[in-house]
């Protein structure tokens, strides 16, 4: 009775402190993880997918890039802007992370990072991951929003190296 009763007030606890916690505007970000197997040596793809600037070269939504200082400044194909700033970078481990500044896009708190990791000596995996919350949009739309801007770039990079 007694281990009964224990648990009970164990998941009443639970309960409450998530209630609180959702009353209070506490809640999880989403993350979102995108991958995609490139057929090329990762030092080859990290020349093209490492440069912050040179996202336009193998994201087919991008038009221009302007890079200022450790900002990025963004005209997408339907003439829409965003900034982004470079946050970290790690060139022998093939990643640096990003922040959105500015943007079109429904997130708040996003923070994004892209790494390249060899799978063999003649191919690669690339990553895009991130952390954000949803503005404007419920959450799964705007996972949903992330995920194609990712699948959009990284099926483009594929192609490039068939």
């Amino acid at each position: 009775m007694m281990k009964k009763t224990l648990s009970t007030l164990l998941i009443c606890g639970s309960a409450l402190t998530a209630s609180c916690a959702n009353m209070n505007g506490m809640h999880e970000q989403s993350i979102v993880t995108e991958s995609v197997r490139v057929n090329a040596p990762a030092a080859d793809v990290w020349q093209l997918v490492g440069e912050f600037n040179d996202l336009k070269r193998w994201h087919p939504a991008v038009k221009i890039s302007k890079q200022v200082s450790d900002q990025r400044y963004l005209t997408l194909q339907d003439d829409t802007e965003m900034v982004e700033q470079e946050t970290a970078r790690d060139d022998s481990g093939m990643s640096y992370s990003y922040r959105i500044v500015s943007s079109p896009l429904p997130v708040a708190a996003y923070n994004a990072t892209i790494s390249v990791m060899a799978v063999g000596a003649s191919q690669s995996e690339v990553t895009w991951r991130s952390s954000f919350d949803a503005k404007g949009v419920s959450k799964a739309e705007a996972e949903a929003t992330i995920r194609g801007v990712y699948r959009a770039g990284l099926d483009h990079l594929q192609q490039m190296y068939r």
